[in-house]
């Protein structure tokens, strides 16, 4: 029977190959969006998944309250794991991670010269302990005991030795010390939140030797017990930072806290927190799932569209059947049998695709699709529940519809279809719904990302160059400094801590002198040029002068230092600018005396609001050159400095960035999001345009007569497109308000991410719908052409 119900599914298929072809297309491109978009969200989703016991390990991130202001950080005190694994039962193990990229490159060299490196960390030797990395060469429990030890990723052994046989037992020098290659380990898989090509012994820090409870500069990770209860071993963690920080948090008026984070909740967790590699904001999966469902649904309403708007062409088969003793079952098995096969159809050009396009989605997505996955045995048997699933959902209603109309109505070609209308105008205004939806939060992004670009940050991003340097380079950076002024390619240059798109530091002003309150600061650690360079604004008082003193010098003196505060720390201190000039506070345990008073800039995400900010001289914690080139071409400008930077340094590789393209990258997943908008509102308006073409061609041929007649009485063109499309353009207009309504909230819930955001005016909208609707009427005009164009004298013959 099935066999049957096969063979002559192909047949009609066939028969109707422009029906056929829209529903394959339709069909394909909405599986090849859902099968794509669900790989990603599978590959976020699988974040740290693969670590045996998984579920045990936690990382520990440390909470400060100052002033009644609370602060949550990524990173602990090098204290920290040891005092767990030895004073707490419920911990099997853990391990600590120390970042060295957050503060420097490393200078690697194997014997051809140095190459300048950033994925460099320590770890402790309890590192493969927690995280079961493979390891591809040397004993895995005696990697990394000793000071001077490394192991590298096996792309790295390659890169430097050639094979990862040839890497152990070898040495590599780091920044002058040698390090014995102890081991090489698997490439840290995409899905991991760490990411190194080096991985050094942290037993050769100084925190390792002597780990202390100060600085928080660690990321730290448990493993508990089996039997542990993660309540009780949250609930001792007070006890612990009494014993230890208890003294130190009642002299200086703070409290700190300890909290866990299950290391698979990193990736898609608390996006404030500082963590190796970026995470991804968890309601994006949501929102990429749901356009799944949506470009699914389109595609599978096409179907139904179509197959309710052949209803008639199909009347006397059906007619014809039940004569013959078909039954309702059998009827309904044939036509889901046509659904079937062309969802299978569907299925199998749509794995074609993807395998031809997965490079072009991992460009966009930015993240590797595992293909395998969908050619697994799970895999294939998911995609065969999908083409049943589908493939009834697209032919269920159609079915239930023709199986059950009358013989005599049927044969006699006289069955109402009015229900079946009544479907597909509901559908056709959901479509169009979906696709000006879709286009409307691409807009709606697209402006906020512009408005980001266009915003005044308060200091100047252009032309400005970043050159990071070691902290070896800091006595010999002034002279770098002076040789760059000297030859022209820089009209000013300052050293500074960070770029200024994202200042991290953070201290605390305490009540002392002129001030009464507690609160937390950004600090930003600069020289003398800073404010020329970046060009910030100056409210009152002065900028700083070659006389000032650093902060390291006043920590050791009885000199206050000078200090430059922004609008925001005014606003908690309570002074205006002018008052604020000469005012004293107390700055990280010293007094400081504010000699300046600058405007509010933005130095971070523009997620955040603007907070508090002090700017001090201290160039001995600056790691980065912000050069200030003159206008014209930067090509020219960037050579030159390059020069002065191999004459003065030539052991160090001259590595650039430009600021403005930096805190463009600072937004690269709201870009990512308005490109994945883009791509599928496109992909939306293209299946519901494909649908719209079917539609309007049936509607067309069914009332050929009728515009032969109109024709013939003296009907233009633009009278027939006004005939067929007055009904579809008020499906349009219902969508259009629909779609409106939708674009309304997704802009105020989007948007509320932004504590800076753009004004979203009309314009977004309608451009939305007017494309939508502009790209309708081509549909209907170029199919309201082509029957216009048959000769009357043919079409009006009888049947």
């Amino acid at each position: 029977m099935w066999k049957n119900y096969l063979k002559v599914s192909f047949r009609n298929l066939k028969k109707r190959k422009l029906y056929t072809g829209i529903n394959l297309l339709g069909l394909t491109i909405a599986l090849v969006s859902f099968f794509s978009i669900t790989l990603y969200i599978h590959h976020e989703w699988s974040y740290d998944r693969m670590y045996t016991d998984a579920d045990r390990i936690y990382k520990i991130n440390q909470e400060f309250v100052s002033g009644g202001e609370m602060q949550l950080v990524g990173t602990t005190p090098a204290s920290l794991v040891p005092t767990l694994i030895g004073e707490f039962p419920e911990v099997e193990t853990g391990t600590l991670v120390f970042d060295l990229s957050i503060f420097s490159s490393v200078l690697v060299d194997a014997g051809q010269g140095n190459q300048e490196e950033s994925r460099f960390a320590f770890v402790d030797e309890n590192f493969y302990e927690v995280f079961d990395f493979e390891i591809l060469a040397g004993q895995k429990g005696a990697l990394l005991n000793e000071p001077n030890q490394l192991v590298l990723t096996e792309s790295t052994a390659k890169r430097y030795f050639g094979s990862v046989q040839n890497a152990e037992g070898k040495s590599l020098k780091i920044d002058g010390s040698d390090y014995l290659i102890t081991g090489v380990m698997e490439d840290f898989p995409s899905n991991s939140h760490l990411d190194f090509d080096f991985l050094a012994s942290f037993k050769t820090h100084r925190h390792g030797k002597n780990p202390e409870w100060s600085p928080s500069n660690y990321y730290s990770y448990a493993k508990l017990r089996k039997d542990a209860d993660l309540s009780q071993f949250e609930a001792k963690l007070p006890q612990m930072v009494e014993k230890y920080l208890g003294e130190e948090q009642r002299e200086y008026g703070f409290q700190t806290s300890f909290q866990t984070q299950p290391v698979t909740q990193i990736h898609l967790g608390d996006q404030t927190l500082s963590t190796v590699k970026p995470g991804t904001d968890i309601k994006y999966l949501y929102i990429f799932g749901v356009v799944a469902i949506l470009l699914l649904a389109i595609g599978i309403i096409n179907y139904v569209n179509l197959a309710t708007a052949e209803a008639t062409e199909r009347n006397k088969e059906v007619g014809l059947r039940k004569v013959m003793g078909a039954d309702r079952g059998q009827l309904f098995g044939q036509f889901v049998s046509e659904s079937m096969l062309l969802t299978f159809g569907a299925a199998v050009l749509s794995l074609f695709t993807i395998y031809l396009l997965a490079p072009q989605f991992v460009k966009l997505g930015e993240v590797p699709l595992n293909l395998a996955l969908l050619f697994s045995f799970e895999g294939l048997l998911i995609l065969a529940g999908m083409v049943v699933v589908v493939g009834i959902l697209s032919g269920l209603y159609p079915s239930i519809f023709l199986s059950g109309l009358e013989p005599i109505k049927a044969l006699g070609n006289k069955v109402k279809i009015g229900g079946g209308a009544w479907v597909r105008k509901s559908l056709v205004v959901f479509q169009f719904f979906v696709s000006m939806g879709l286009l409307i939060c691409t807009f709606v992004v697209k402006s906020q990302l512009d408005f980001m670009q266009e915003v005044n940050l308060g200091y100047q991003k252009e032309q400005i160059v970043a050159l990071p340097y070691h902290y070896n380079m800091r006595n010999s950076i002034g002279t770098v400094k002076q040789e760059m002024l000297r030859t022209g390619a820089a009209e000013s240059i300052a050293l500074a801590s960070d770029m200024p798109i994202h200042v991290k530091a953070s201290y605390s002003i305490f009540p002392g002198g002129d001030n009464q309150k507690e609160f937390m600061i950004t600090g930003y650690s600069v020289d003398n040029d800073l404010v020329n360079t970046i060009g910030l604004e100056i409210l009152a008082g002065e900028n700083f002068t070659e006389t000032d003193i650093s902060r390291s010098y006043a920590n050791d003196s009885t000199l206050q230092l000078p200090i430059i505060l922004n609008e925001s720390a005014l606003q908690r201190l309570g002074w205006s600018p002018e008052e604020a000039i000469g005012k004293r506070v107390d700055f990280g345990g010293g007094l400081a005396n504010v000699k300046g008073v600058v405007k509010n800039f933005h130095f971070n995400s523009l997620h955040h609001q603007i907070s508090p900010m002090v700017i001090f001289i201290d160039p001995d914690q600056a790691n980065v050159l912000l050069v200030k080139m003159p206008a014209g071409n930067p090509a020219v400008h960037l050579a030159s400095l390059e020069a002065s930077w191999k004459s003065l340094v030539p052991d160090r590789p001259f590595n650039y960035k430009f600021v403005d393209q930096e805190y463009a990258q600072m937004y690269r997943s709201e870009q990512r999001v308005g490109e994945i908008f883009g791509l599928f509102s496109g992909i939306a308006i293209f299946i519901a345009g494909m649908g719209l073409f079917g539609l309007v061609s049936y509607v067309a041929l069914r009332r050929t007569r009728e515009i032969s007649i109109r024709k013939v009485l003296g009907a233009t063109q633009g009278d027939v497109i006004s005939v067929l499309s007055s009904d579809f353009f008020k499906l349009l207009a219902i969508s259009a308000v629909l779609a409106v309504s939708f674009g309304i909230w997704f802009s105020s819930s989007w948007l509320s991410a932004f504590a800076n955001k753009a004004s979203i005016g009309i314009w977004p909208y309608l451009y939305a719908v007017l494309i939508v609707l502009l790209l309708a009427l081509i549909t209907i005009g170029y199919r309201s052409w082509k029957v216009f164009s048959l000769n009357p004298s043919k079409t009006l013959k009888s049947d």
